[in-house]
C-alpha cells in the first residue's frame, strides 16, 4: 500500500484538490508529453498537489529545508499555468537569451514539467534530459536556483528518481518542530482533557478556532507545560478527523486524538537534538502516558548539534 505524503486540508476535498484518476493523470502527460513515474502518479490520486509532513531532504549526509515557506508539490491542472521551467523563464527572458543560456550542444528546457514551483525564486523540476541528446524515460528531479542564477536558472541539486526524493525527504525545520503523540481511547476529547490536567497538573484551555486554518474542529484544547525554569512545552489536544472527514494523520487514523507539543525557550523553537528533547518529553508526560494507549507519530529528524544542545542541556543546570 502506497503511503500517504500529504496534509489533508481541514476543510475537506474540493473538486481541485481530490485525487486524479489515471484518466486526468493521462491527459497530463499528453499535454506534457512524458510519462510520470509511477509513485507519483499513485501519490496524485490520493490528492492533487497540497503540503507535504515531510518538506526536508537529508541527502549526502546533509539535511536541508527544501519545501519551506509554504511550498507545496503543485497540482495537476488541465488549464492555464506554467508547465515547465521554459515557461517561467520566457516570463522574464527573451527567446533568443535563453536559447543562449547553456555551455552544452543540448538545451531543451521544454524537456522539465515542474514539480513544485516552490516560492519562484527556486524551483523543483522533473528532468526528462534537458541538457542531453536523447531524453530519459524515467526523469531525474533537479533543483534549479533562478533568481541569483548568471544565465537566468543554476542546477544546485540532482537526485535520480523521484522514488530518490520521497525516500529522502524528512520531517525538520522551521515549519516541522513538533512533537506528535496518537492516543487510542473510547474516551471523548474532554475525558482526555482532564486526564492531562490531573496527570501533569495542568488547566488546558478550549479552543473553537480553525489555528489559521490548519484545523477543522468543533473544539480542542491548549496550555503551556513548563518542563523546567527556562523551557516551556506548547501543547494542543485535538481529535485526529476533521469534520470534513479528513485527517491529521490519515495514515494512523486507529489514533482518535492528538497530542502537538513543541518545546520552546522564550520564543526560540528547538530544531535539532530532537532524541535529547524526545527524551525529556517521555519523562516528563509519563504520568499521563502511562494511563493511556499512545504512539509517537511524528518526530522531528535527529540532526546532532552539538552548539545548541549545550545550549539546551544548561537550561535544565541554571
Amino acid at each position: 500500500m502506497i503511503k500517504d505524503i500529504w496534509k489533508q486540508p481541514a476543510k475537506g476535498f474540493t473538486e481541485e484538490t481530490i485525487g486524479r484518476t489515471e484518466e486526468q493523470i493521462v491527459q497530463k502527460e499528453i499535454g506534457i508529453g512524458f510519462k510520470f513515474p509511477a509513485l507519483y502518479k499513485e501519490h496524485m490520486k490520493l490528492q492533487n498537489g497540497g503540503h507535504l509532513w515531510k518538506s526536508a531532504l537529508n541527502y549526502n549526509g546533509e539535511v536541508n529545508e527544501l519545501l519551506c515557506n509554504d511550498a507545496t508539490f503543485d497540482p495537476i491542472i488541465n488549464h492555464n499555468g506554467y508547465k515547465t521551467l521554459k515557461d517561467v523563464l520566457l516570463e522574464y527572458m527573451d527567446k533568443e537569451e535563453l536559447e543562449n543560456s547553456s555551455d552544452t550542444d543540448f538545451l531543451y528546457l521544454d524537456r522539465l514539467p515542474i514539480l513544485s514551483y516552490m516560492n519562484g525564486h527556486t524551483i523543483l523540476c522533473f528532468d526528462y534530459g534537458y541538457n542531453v541528446e536523447s531524453e530519459y524515460e524515467t526523469p531525474e528531479i533537479v533543483y534549479f536556483e533562478l533568481e541569483c542564477a548568471q544565465n537566468g536558472y543554476e542546477e544546485r541539486l540532482r537526485l535520480k528518481s523521484y522514488d530518490e526524493l520521497i525516500n529522502n525527504l524528512v520531517y525538520y525545520g522551521y515549519e516541522s518542530t513538533s512533537y506528535y503523540i496518537g492516543i487510542k481511547s473510547n474516551e471523548s476529547i474532554d475525558k482526555i482533557s482532564e486526564l492531562i490536567d490531573k496527570s501533569l497538573d495542568l488547566q488546558l484551555e478550549i479552543k473553537t478556532d480553525d489555528y489559521y486554518g490548519w484545523y477543522n474542529f468543533e473544539k480542542w484544547y491548549y496550555g503551556e507545560l513548563k518542563l523546567n525554569a527556562n523551557l516551556l512545552a506548547y501543547l494542543k489536544l485535538t481529535p485526529n478527523q476533521f469534520l470534513s472527514n479528513t485527517f491529521l494523520f490519515q495514515n494512523d487514523k486507529e489514533f482518535n486524538y492528538v497530542i502537538d507539543i513543541d518545546i520552546r525557550s522564550g520564543v526560540e523553537s528547538f530544531q535539532d537534538n530532537s532524541n535529547y528533547l524526545k527524551s525529556i518529553i517521555m519523562k516528563k508526560f509519563q504520568p499521563f502516558l502511562s494511563n493511556v494507549d499512545w504512539i509517537f507519530l511524528e518526530i522531528p529528524f535527529h540532526k546532532e548539534n552539538k552548539i545548541e544542545l549545550e545550549r539546551v542541556m544548561q537550561t535544565f543546570q541554571d
